[in-house]
């Protein structure tokens, strides 16, 4: 009766705000849903404008759909706040308006205004477009109350790209009755089969303020928003057209560069262009040249406590679009749903390698193409870079093909050719089996992956193997994973990361997930146990490490508190050194250590990540002290940093004392004019380095930059700059 009561104030209040009165679906239709319910796009003469008011004549024309159920924190129950979609199109573009009511419409959380920020917690609208209805590939949006967007490919149903940027608009307005929020979709920014005349679709809500998620097609906890697999049908799509399907972006680079070291300075310019044309409805080549990624996001700086190398991330646009097809192995959507890059092990395909060397320099790129898409049931994706070398131009080339079998899964083939940090030959062939079933044993969720390589280089001769199988089980209540990967003594793709070496890997892991419906000030619990064995190829252990996750509480209020033990044994063979020179001799180790953490305002405007984690390491004993926090005052300011200290108490050695600090400052001026600095500090280097980068969207796909990096070293006189860029990049799209 209170909902019923609530939908009726609702639908009052947005008749007298709006032109385009909605038309609520009754309570008694709302009924538990799994299906895929459908929707009719009706195309109009004359195309709404998009500033978020939804009060256009051509919302008129389409019937409204809704009846979102929950997903979170209850399962497949009517949401608490009643929303509407409708979606029309023309010659165009697709336009999609969603009205969402809300009963306390002052308690809306909205704090970001950036583009590609993060807007999990906060009341965000996110829509998801199976372009091609092959349940598996698609394209994801986010809008929230202050009109930031975000967007990325989904590859294969579990691998999300958040670094496409797409060209697209919205646009969202706050009112007595709730938000709302529009799109324009131009049919020239994305991928799709111009005879079919259905899409998937999925539209989901967050309500921020109580963490209430839902969305309109299949509401179950474990399928995520971005499950193409999930969507429902979008019909009524008829005589659309792509045009030539040809982009040309033409881009002009300045840069000013001194070596304060050297007292050497270069003031450089150069021009480059980027050319996109669709081969087919579902092909696409891109092709660059004088690739340039001066614009690029710096660096994190990380601590190296082992024996093995860091992963840093990719973060190129031109590398991280459409880099899903290249996926292999299953990795992104067997993983852990705790685990991070640090964990990463191997990729056989590492973009990073070309155009950086291992030191992290940038190496030129002349030219670079790819070829990335699907025909019929198989996805292709090759890439071919040139770049410089020391004896002249060397090539790197991937090409990564699958088809797909069953309703979600894949099997598929790897290879890479080249070296790009040597003239030497090195070649990688890899094929992998990748299944999924996300209604396994009553709906559970279930992944098998394996997969087999080879890699073969100049060196060594002959065809060194590496090879994996994971499985993973989870829903609502339980999650459940089992895994084993070898890696050869020998084997070694220079176009992948591979973090060890003569190893095995056994990790086993399993969670419980209670709800807590009778307390009102908690949501639910998680616990559970982890354990991996490292042991040579012999199968001799050589470290082990044993999570115990005694509670991770899960708050009314959307804080997490959490608190785990894990005992970890190693036997490093030689005497190795950690970051700060410290030296860890070869011998037989192990240790406890516990850790308690906190998440505390995720949906707030001060966030606080606080941890503590004390114990033994290695000869000595360790406590490691963190802090991330940020504070949005108003949406269109962000001021944040991170602050973590190591205390290690050796036997033999000094202690030591590790900090690493970073600050940022984010300034939105609009949605499409951000202004990013981040500062990074470490006592190891004594250096700080400043990044500061103006990146504005001044229309749709058409970005310019201006970017300040200075490097600064601590000396007994106080701070001395060490190195000082400017750059500059505009870029602008013509579209055929």
């Amino acid at each position: 009766m209170q909902w019923a009561a609530a939908s009726v104030l609702l639908v009052a209040l947005g008749q007298a705000a709006m032109a385009v009165e909605p038309s609520p679906i009754a309570p008694e239709s709302r009924g538990t849903f799994r299906g895929r319910p459908t929707v009719a796009a009706v195309r109009v003469g004359q195309a709404p404008d998009i500033d978020g008011r939804l009060d256009d004549d051509a919302w008129r024309l389409a019937k409204p759909a809704g009846g979102f159920l929950q997903k979170s924190p209850n399962e497949n129950t009517p949401h608490s706040q009643h929303t509407e979609f409708r979606v029309v199109y023309d010659d165009d573009a697709l336009y999609i308006g969603v009205w969402c009511f809300d009963t306390e419409p002052g308690r809306i959380v909205a704090h970001n205004m950036e583009r590609d920020g993060h807007m999990r917690f906060e009341d965000v609208v996110n829509v998801t477009l199976d372009t091609f209805l092959d349940r598996r590939n698609g394209y994801y949006f986010s809008i929230n109350p202050n009109g930031a967007r975000a967007d990325a490919t989904i590859s294969n149903n579990t691998t999300i790209n958040g670094e496409w940027d797409g060209a697209w608009t919205a646009d969202s307005r706050q009112h007595a009755w709730g938000w709302s929020m529009e799109l324009a979709l131009p049919f020239k920014s994305i991928s799709y089969d111009e005879s079919a005349d259905t899409w998937g679709l999925n539209v989901y809500r967050n309500v921020g303020r109580a963490g209430e998620r839902a969305q309109w097609a299949n509401s179950r906890s474990a399928s995520r928003s971005y499950h193409v697999s999930d969507c429902g049908d979008l019909t009524g799509l008829h005589g659309l057209k792509q045009g030539l399907g040809l982009d040309i972006n033409p881009y002009a680079i300045g840069k000013y560069q001194k070596d304060y070291d050297a007292n050497d300075s270069d003031l450089l310019g150069e021009f480059g262009i980027d050319v996109r044309y669709r081969l087919t409805p579902s092909l696409t080549a891109l092709a660059s040249a004088n690739t340039d990624f001066a614009e690029t996001e710096t660096d994190i700086r990380q601590v190296n406590f082992t024996r093995f190398p860091l992963f840093f991330p990719e973060k190129r646009q031109f590398f991280l679009e459409d880099s899903g097809i290249f996926g292999f192995g299953g990795g992104e959507s067997s993983s852990r749903r705790s685990r991070d890059s640090s964990d990463t092990l191997l990729m056989p395909f590492f973009s990073r390698r070309i155009g950086l060397n291992s030191e992290g320099q940038v190496t030129p790129v002349q030219f670079a193409g790819k070829v990335t898409g699907r025909v019929g049931d198989y996805n292709i994706g090759l890439l071919d870079a040139v770049l410089d070398g020391e004896n002249g131009s060397r090539n790197a080339f991937v090409g990564r093909v699958s088809r797909n079998v069953f309703e979600q899964s894949s099997v598929g083939l790897l290879t890479t050719l080249g070296d790009p940090n040597s003239d030497e030959m090195n070649a990688v062939v890899g094929t992998d089996f990748q299944y999924r079933n996300s209604d396994f044993m009553g709906g559970r969720t279930f992944e098998l992956n394996l997969y087999a390589l080879g890699s073969h280089s100049e060196e060594t001769g002959g065809l060194d193997p590496a090879w994996a199988a994971n499985a993973k089980l989870y829903d609502r209540n339980i999650d459940l994973s089992a895994s084993v990967m070898e890696i050869g003594d020998a084997f070694n793709p220079a176009m992948g990361f591979v973090r060890r070496r003569g190893t095995r890997v056994y990790r086993l892991a399993a969670d419980y997930m209670p709800y807590h419906d009778d307390l009102d000030w908690l949501r639910n619990t998680r616990h559970g146990y982890e354990a991996e064995v490292y042991t040579d190829l012999g199968n001799d252990v050589v470290n082990t490490q044993q999570r115990f996750n005694l509670a991770s509480l899960y708050l009314e209020s959307q804080d997490i508190v959490g608190l785990s033990v894990s005992h970890v044994s190693d036997r490093p063979d030689s005497d190795f050194e950690i970051s700060d020179g410290s030296v860890v001799p070869a011998g037989s180790y192990d240790w406890w250590e516990g850790r308690v953490y906190g998440y505390f305002g995720m949906h707030r405007k001060l966030f606080l990540r606080p941890m503590y984690q004390v114990g033994g390491f290695y000869d000595g004993t360790r406590q490691q002290i963190s802090l991330e926090t940020f504070y949005r005052p108003w949406p269109k300011l962000l001021v944040g940093g991170e602050y973590s200290v190591n205390l290690i108490d050796w036997d033999a050695l000094d202690a030591s004392t590790i900090r690493l600090v970073t600050g940022s400052l984010r300034y939105s001026f609009t949605p499409d004019l951000v202004w990013f600095n981040l500062a990074q500090y470490d006592n190891i280097s004594e250096s700080i380095g400043i990044n500061s980068r103006l990146q504005w969207e001044y229309k749709p796909g058409a970005k310019m930059f201006f970017v300040i990096n200075q490097g600064y070293i601590d000396e007994m006189t106080g701070l001395v700059m060490k190195d000082f860029e400017i750059v500059a990049k505009v870029g602008a799209l013509f579209r055929f």
